[in-house]
């Protein structure tokens, strides 16, 4: 006959044992945690700043308009002469510059404003249009305008124009290479147009 003998525990086994368990749990808890961390820390790449930055906040089109002639004003007679458009971040320079020194300026006061994104010089030499011709230019870019509004398969919206000694300036957003098309025709067929002249984006 076999006997079984039940030896009764060490006083304090239990609690010993509990604490030991209980301290493996709290390092296995640990360790999860250093391994759950780890992969984020390891996707971890030199370009994640500039993305972040990419993604920062856009610069209002019309806060960057006059930002650009806020620099002009410290050149007198300026903001005379020249005009600024912005679109999408992009600076369209129009006008006649007294001299070459003085377009460069312009070019230059232009890239100071933080959110300029590109700098388009169209800026000519030469005098001031007469009144007659900036009548003109205005009624060009009214007519285009009314054209493009009522041109089903353009989005109007999607287009800045710019008209300067008869010359129509274009900047924007094309659907397509076609839509672009339809609207520099558009512009061709408006009297007393010189020249059209294109900035827009496409997409590839």
């Amino acid at each position: 006959m076999v006997s079984v003998r039940h030896q009764a525990p060490v006083s304090g086994a239990g609690k010993t044992g509990e604490t030991v368990r209980n301290s493996h749990s709290w390092i296995g808890m640990a360790f999860l945690a250093v391994v759950a961390v780890m992969p984020l820390t390891g996707c971890a790449t030199p370009n994640d700043g500039a993305a972040a930055l990419e993604s920062g906040p856009k610069v209002p089109d019309n806060v960057l308009t006059r930002a650009v002639e806020a620099q002009w004003a410290t050149v007198p007679g300026l903001n005379d002469r020249l005009d600024v458009t912005v679109r999408d971040g992009r600076a369209l320079l129009t006008g006649r510059a007294g001299n070459a020194d003085e377009r460069v300026e312009a070019v230059r006061l232009a890239w100071q404003v933080n959110g300029v994104r590109e700098v388009i010089n169209e800026i000519g030499f030469g005098d001031e249009s007469s009144l007659s011709d900036k009548a003109a230019d205005a009624w060009i870019t009214t007519q285009l305008r009314t054209k493009l509004l009522t041109d089903a398969e353009i989005t109007s919206r999607n287009f800045t124009i710019e008209t300067v000694n008869q010359t129509v300036y274009l900047m924007g957003r094309a659907r397509s290479a076609q839509e672009l098309e339809r609207v520099r025709n558009h512009a061709r067929t408006i009297s007393r147009v010189r020249q059209v002249v294109s900035h827009v984006v496409v997409p590839n």
